[in-house]
């Protein structure tokens, strides 16, 4: 065909091309929305999750700023209390804000706690667990040989008894704290009553943290015994690791014994240095911050 009868043509259906040029473009437009919108909506979900990771970031950067300017915490809990009650004056006379965890159902069990709670201290359950190596126990205790009835009910039935405890920590126990099925056991029942488990950490072995974690129950753990060794050197050594702990993470768990005369003395004299340095407190602040971050984490994840 020449050119002039390509002219020719052109002229002739100049508004026949026009439309199908418009028809075509806006097509071509159409199927580029199209695309778009897809690959936005596949992506969104990352989009999202990308951005709520940073805020979390940022939501942690800030709240380092804010812990750097705070005291560090300390949470001192004095375990085995429910023998000696002279021990028991002494430790309370400590200007200390302590955890004060008690050995249920021994003969003045209760008269240290009513001791206890008229005094506004802090009071946890020292519960009595068999241990892989020690056959003595008290009479009331968590057996390997218990089945899930019978677990269930010695905790009720403590709970029930020392009303004000809330938390629960591990007297020995070593072989019942490396037991998954008895250890699921207690921290169900303890949640449905309201109460939660420390973990003394008798045993590397244990692995209540990982079955809370698993079953969505929040247990903490001990990072400090002060006195191990119940000499005064050791109990000053054990301090001082205490110390850095808190000041390099903020925080800190300790468990001393009431038995200990050495631990007495040491936080005797350490009270006021303590007291301007860390901030001692209630072992359940631990557990409500834990569960209020869980709370806002999962309402800013389902915005």
């Amino acid at each position: 065909m020449s050119i002039h009868n390509v002219s020719i043509f052109l002229k002739k259906h100049k508004l026949k091309i026009t439309i199908s040029f418009v028809i075509i473009t806006s097509f071509v437009s159409i199927i580029m929305l199209f695309s778009s919108l897809v690959y936005i909506k596949s992506n969104a979900k990352k989009f999202n999750l990308n951005f709520k990771n940073k805020l979390a970031k940022i939501k942690k950067e800030n709240l380092i700023k804010i812990q750097k300017n705070l005291k560090p915490t300390f949470y001192l809990i004095i375990d085995d209390v429910g023998y000696d009650e002279f021990m028991l004056d002494e430790f309370i006379k400590i200007d200390l804000n302590i955890n004060f965890s008690i050995i249920p159902f021994l003969p003045k069990s209760m008269d240290f706690y009513n001791k206890l709670a008229s005094k506004n201290k802090i009071i946890m359950i020292h519960l009595p667990m068999q241990s892989k190596y020690k056959n003595s126990i008290e009479k009331f205790h968590i057996n390997i040989n218990d089945n899930e009835f019978a677990i269930r009910t010695k905790i009720e039935k403590t709970f029930q008894t020392y009303s004000n405890a809330k938390i629960m920590n591990n007297h020995m126990g070593s072989l019942i704290t490396a037991n998954e099925n008895i250890m699921q056991i207690i921290l169900i029942k303890l949640k449905e009553e309201n109460r939660y488990f420390f973990d003394s950490l008798t045993t590397q072995k244990s692995i209540s943290a990982k079955i809370g974690k698993k079953i969505g129950i929040i247990v903490e753990q001990r990072d400090i015994f002060l006195d191990n060794k119940d000499n005064e050197k050791a109990v000053i050594k054990a301090l001082e690791r205490a110390k850095q702990i808190a000041r390099t993470k903020g925080i800190v768990k300790v468990i001393g014994h009431i038995w200990s005369k050495n631990t007495l003395k040491i936080l005797k004299q350490e009270a006021v240095n303590l007291n301007k340095e860390f901030e001692f407190k209630n072992l359940i602040n631990l557990y409500k911050r834990e569960e209020n971050n869980e709370s806002a984490w999962n309402r800013d994840f389902m915005r």
